[in-house]
Protein backbone atom coordinates (compact mmCIF):
# COMPACT_ATOMS: atom_id res chain seq x y z
CA UNK A 1 0.00 0.00 0.00
CA UNK A 2 1.36 3.44 -0.95
CA UNK A 3 1.46 5.55 2.24
CA UNK A 4 3.80 8.39 1.22
CA UNK A 5 1.18 11.11 1.58
CA UNK A 6 -0.16 9.78 4.87
CA UNK A 7 3.37 9.39 6.26
CA UNK A 8 4.38 12.95 5.33
CA UNK A 9 7.17 12.12 2.85
CA UNK A 10 5.43 12.86 -0.46
CA UNK A 11 5.90 16.64 -0.43
CA UNK A 12 8.27 19.34 0.83
CA UNK A 13 7.51 21.91 3.52
CA UNK A 14 5.98 23.99 0.73
CA UNK A 15 3.57 21.20 -0.14
CA UNK A 16 5.07 20.43 -3.56
CA UNK A 17 6.55 17.20 -4.98
CA UNK A 18 10.17 17.12 -6.17
CA UNK A 19 12.23 15.34 -8.81
CA UNK A 20 13.54 12.74 -6.38
CA UNK A 21 16.89 11.20 -7.34
CA UNK A 22 18.74 9.45 -4.51
CA UNK A 23 17.76 8.63 -0.94
CA UNK A 24 19.21 7.34 2.31
CA UNK A 25 17.39 6.17 5.42
CA UNK A 26 19.48 6.58 8.59
CA UNK A 27 19.11 7.84 12.14
CA UNK A 28 20.36 11.44 12.06
CA UNK A 29 19.34 12.34 15.64
CA UNK A 30 20.49 9.24 17.56
CA UNK A 31 16.97 8.64 18.83
CA UNK A 32 16.47 5.17 17.35
CA UNK A 33 14.20 6.33 14.51
CA UNK A 34 15.73 6.36 10.97
CA UNK A 35 15.21 9.63 9.11
CA UNK A 36 14.98 10.15 5.35
CA UNK A 37 17.12 12.37 3.09
CA UNK A 38 16.18 12.72 -0.62
CA UNK A 39 18.07 14.56 -3.36
CA UNK A 40 16.30 16.62 -6.01
CA UNK A 41 16.89 19.06 -8.87
CA UNK A 42 18.21 22.60 -8.59
CA UNK A 43 15.58 25.01 -7.34
CA UNK A 44 13.62 22.33 -5.44
CA UNK A 45 15.78 21.85 -2.28
CA UNK A 46 16.67 18.42 -0.89
CA UNK A 47 13.79 17.14 1.24
CA UNK A 48 14.80 15.92 4.69
CA UNK A 49 12.12 14.14 6.72
CA UNK A 50 12.55 13.58 10.45
CA UNK A 51 11.00 10.39 11.79
CA UNK A 52 8.35 11.16 14.42
CA UNK A 53 7.59 7.51 15.09
CA UNK A 54 4.49 5.42 14.36
CA UNK A 55 5.08 5.78 10.59
CA UNK A 56 4.96 9.59 10.49
CA UNK A 57 7.62 12.03 9.29
CA UNK A 58 8.10 15.81 9.52
CA UNK A 59 9.58 17.80 6.59
CA UNK A 60 12.57 19.68 7.99
CA UNK A 61 14.91 20.81 5.18
CA UNK A 62 15.09 24.44 6.27
CA UNK A 63 14.96 23.61 9.97
CA UNK A 64 17.90 21.27 9.41
CA UNK A 65 19.93 23.93 7.60
CA UNK A 66 20.14 22.31 4.17
CA UNK A 67 17.20 24.08 2.49
CA UNK A 68 18.82 27.23 1.13
CA UNK A 69 22.17 25.55 0.40
CA UNK A 70 20.58 22.73 -1.61
CA UNK A 71 18.45 25.04 -3.78
CA UNK A 72 21.50 25.62 -6.01
CA UNK A 73 22.31 21.91 -6.24
CA UNK A 74 21.04 19.04 -8.35
CA UNK A 75 21.69 15.94 -6.29
CA UNK A 76 21.96 12.28 -7.24
CA UNK A 77 23.86 9.91 -4.94
CA UNK A 78 23.56 10.66 -1.22
CA UNK A 79 24.81 9.00 1.94
CA UNK A 80 24.39 9.63 5.66
CA UNK A 81 27.65 8.60 7.33
CA UNK A 82 29.78 9.86 10.22
CA UNK A 83 32.70 11.25 8.23
CA UNK A 84 34.54 12.83 11.20
CA UNK A 85 33.81 10.06 13.74
CA UNK A 86 32.14 12.35 16.29
CA UNK A 87 29.08 10.13 16.77
CA UNK A 88 26.78 12.08 14.42
CA UNK A 89 25.96 11.11 10.85
CA UNK A 90 26.84 13.74 8.23
CA UNK A 91 25.57 14.00 4.63
CA UNK A 92 27.45 13.60 1.34
CA UNK A 93 25.78 14.45 -1.99
CA UNK A 94 26.95 13.79 -5.55
CA UNK A 95 25.80 16.76 -7.65
CA UNK A 96 25.16 17.56 -11.34
CA UNK A 97 22.17 18.68 -13.34
CA UNK A 98 20.23 16.13 -15.35
CA UNK A 99 20.40 18.09 -18.65
CA UNK A 100 23.62 18.86 -20.54
CA UNK A 101 22.23 22.04 -22.09
CA UNK A 102 20.48 23.37 -18.99
CA UNK A 103 22.71 26.47 -19.15
CA UNK A 104 20.78 27.61 -22.22
CA UNK A 105 17.66 28.11 -20.11
CA UNK A 106 18.98 30.28 -17.31
CA UNK A 107 21.73 30.63 -14.75
CA UNK A 108 22.18 26.88 -14.25
CA UNK A 109 25.23 24.62 -14.28
CA UNK A 110 25.30 21.09 -15.72
CA UNK A 111 28.57 20.12 -14.02
CA UNK A 112 28.57 20.77 -10.30
CA UNK A 113 30.83 20.05 -7.31
CA UNK A 114 29.80 17.49 -4.74
CA UNK A 115 28.69 18.63 -1.28
CA UNK A 116 29.16 17.60 2.33
CA UNK A 117 27.02 18.75 5.25
CA UNK A 118 28.32 18.48 8.82
CA UNK A 119 25.86 17.26 11.47
CA UNK A 120 25.91 19.77 14.33
CA UNK A 121 23.57 17.71 16.50
CA UNK A 122 19.81 17.20 16.63
CA UNK A 123 19.79 16.78 12.83
CA UNK A 124 20.96 20.32 12.08
CA UNK A 125 23.64 20.72 9.42
CA UNK A 126 26.21 23.15 8.06
CA UNK A 127 27.48 23.15 4.48
CA UNK A 128 31.21 22.37 4.84
CA UNK A 129 31.99 21.75 1.17
CA UNK A 130 34.37 24.68 0.85
CA UNK A 131 36.45 23.31 3.75
CA UNK A 132 36.40 19.66 2.69
CA UNK A 133 39.42 19.71 0.39
CA UNK A 134 40.34 20.48 -3.21
CA UNK A 135 38.74 17.30 -4.58
CA UNK A 136 35.34 18.43 -3.28
CA UNK A 137 35.53 21.57 -5.41
CA UNK A 138 35.78 19.70 -8.74
CA UNK A 139 32.75 20.27 -10.98
CA UNK A 140 31.68 17.23 -13.01
CA UNK A 141 28.60 15.35 -14.20
CA UNK A 142 28.33 13.34 -10.99
CA UNK A 143 25.73 10.61 -10.60
CA UNK A 144 25.87 7.62 -8.25
CA UNK A 145 27.83 7.59 -4.99
CA UNK A 146 28.94 4.59 -2.93
CA UNK A 147 30.47 4.67 0.52
CA UNK A 148 32.82 2.53 2.58
CA UNK A 149 36.15 2.49 4.36
CA UNK A 150 38.39 1.74 1.36
CA UNK A 151 41.68 1.66 3.26
CA UNK A 152 40.41 0.34 6.62
CA UNK A 153 41.57 3.37 8.58
CA UNK A 154 38.21 3.94 10.28
CA UNK A 155 37.18 6.86 8.08
CA UNK A 156 34.37 6.45 5.54
CA UNK A 157 35.42 7.21 1.95
CA UNK A 158 33.30 7.86 -1.15
CA UNK A 159 33.36 6.77 -4.79
CA UNK A 160 31.32 8.93 -7.17
CA UNK A 161 30.49 7.98 -10.77
CA UNK A 162 30.61 10.64 -13.47
CA UNK A 163 29.49 10.97 -17.08
CA UNK A 164 32.29 11.43 -19.59
CA UNK A 165 35.16 10.88 -17.15
CA UNK A 166 36.51 8.43 -14.60
CA UNK A 167 34.83 7.84 -11.30
CA UNK A 168 36.11 9.98 -8.47
CA UNK A 169 37.66 8.13 -5.52
CA UNK A 170 37.51 10.48 -2.54
CA UNK A 171 39.58 9.33 0.42
CA UNK A 172 38.54 10.72 3.78
CA UNK A 173 41.61 12.41 5.28
CA UNK A 174 39.82 14.25 8.10
CA UNK A 175 42.36 15.18 10.76
CA UNK A 176 41.79 14.79 14.48
CA UNK A 177 38.81 12.50 14.12
CA UNK A 178 37.44 10.36 16.92
CA UNK A 179 37.54 6.65 17.51
CA UNK A 180 35.47 4.23 15.42
CA UNK A 181 34.10 0.74 14.94
CA UNK A 182 33.31 -1.25 11.79
CA UNK A 183 30.96 -4.22 12.20
CA UNK A 184 30.91 -7.07 9.67
CA UNK A 185 27.90 -9.32 10.20
CA UNK A 186 27.60 -12.98 9.20
CA UNK A 187 24.14 -14.47 9.32
CA UNK A 188 23.37 -18.11 10.07
CA UNK A 189 19.62 -18.44 10.40
CA UNK A 190 19.25 -14.99 8.80
CA UNK A 191 20.63 -14.19 5.35
CA UNK A 192 24.37 -14.77 4.98
CA UNK A 193 25.36 -11.08 4.97
CA UNK A 194 23.06 -10.14 7.82
CA UNK A 195 21.29 -7.54 5.68
CA UNK A 196 18.57 -5.92 7.76
CA UNK A 197 20.25 -6.44 11.13
CA UNK A 198 19.51 -3.50 13.44
CA UNK A 199 22.37 -2.40 15.68
CA UNK A 200 22.27 -0.29 18.83
CA UNK A 201 25.61 0.93 20.21
CA UNK A 202 26.13 2.40 23.67
CA UNK A 203 29.52 4.05 24.04
CA UNK A 204 31.59 4.19 27.19
CA UNK A 205 30.53 7.83 27.64
CA UNK A 206 26.86 6.85 27.38
CA UNK A 207 26.32 8.09 23.82
CA UNK A 208 23.73 5.84 22.13
CA UNK A 209 23.67 5.35 18.35
CA UNK A 210 21.67 3.26 15.91
CA UNK A 211 22.35 1.88 12.44
CA UNK A 212 21.50 -1.14 10.31
CA UNK A 213 23.17 -3.46 7.84
CA UNK A 214 22.46 -2.38 4.27
CA UNK A 215 24.28 -1.81 1.00
CA UNK A 216 21.50 0.44 -0.33
CA UNK A 217 22.17 4.17 -0.30
CA UNK A 218 21.88 7.00 -2.76
CA UNK A 219 21.26 6.45 -6.45
CA UNK A 220 22.00 3.28 -8.50
CA UNK A 221 24.83 2.32 -6.15
CA UNK A 222 25.81 -0.35 -3.65
CA UNK A 223 27.94 0.52 -0.63
CA UNK A 224 30.09 -1.37 1.88
CA UNK A 225 27.83 -3.56 4.01
CA UNK A 226 30.05 -3.12 7.05
CA UNK A 227 28.30 -0.88 9.57
CA UNK A 228 30.38 2.11 10.64
CA UNK A 229 30.10 3.97 13.94
CA UNK A 230 32.07 7.05 14.95
CA UNK A 231 32.77 7.02 18.68
CA UNK A 232 34.21 10.44 19.45
CA UNK A 233 36.49 10.22 22.50
CA UNK A 234 35.26 6.74 23.53
CA UNK A 235 38.00 4.11 23.40
CA UNK A 236 35.55 1.27 24.02
CA UNK A 237 31.90 0.35 23.64
CA UNK A 238 29.86 -0.45 26.71
CA UNK A 239 27.28 -2.51 24.84
CA UNK A 240 26.39 -3.64 21.32
CA UNK A 241 22.90 -4.99 20.66
CA UNK A 242 22.20 -6.71 17.34
CA UNK A 243 18.66 -7.62 16.31
CA UNK A 244 18.98 -10.11 13.47
CA UNK A 245 16.29 -10.58 10.78
CA UNK A 246 15.60 -14.02 12.25
CA UNK A 247 14.41 -12.34 15.46
CA UNK A 248 17.46 -13.33 17.50
CA UNK A 249 18.92 -10.66 19.78
CA UNK A 250 22.66 -10.72 20.45
CA UNK A 251 24.44 -8.54 23.02
CA UNK A 252 28.19 -7.91 23.20
CA UNK A 253 29.83 -5.95 26.00
CA UNK A 254 33.13 -4.16 26.59
CA UNK A 255 34.16 -4.03 22.95
CA UNK A 256 37.33 -2.10 22.17
CA UNK A 257 37.24 0.71 19.63
CA UNK A 258 39.26 1.16 16.43
CA UNK A 259 38.75 -2.30 14.97
CA UNK A 260 36.85 -4.23 12.33
CA UNK A 261 34.62 -6.51 14.38
CA UNK A 262 33.21 -9.67 12.77
CA UNK A 263 29.97 -10.74 14.47
CA UNK A 264 28.39 -14.11 13.69
CA UNK A 265 24.71 -14.72 14.38
CA UNK A 266 24.36 -17.18 17.27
Amino acid sequence: MEVGVESGVAFTEDGVPVSGMGADFRDLKNDGRPDLIVTALEGETFPLYLNQGHGFFMPASYQAGIGFASRRMSGWGVGAYDFNNDGLKDLFVGNAHVSENVGLYGNYQYRQPNAVFLNLGKATFRDMTSQAGEAMRVSAAHRGAAFGDLNNDGRVDAVVSTIGSRAEILYNTSAGGGHWLLILTEGKQSNRDGIGTKIKLTGRSGLVQYNHVSTAAGYASSSDRRVHFGLGADTSIRELELRWPSGKVQVLRDVRADQILRVTEP
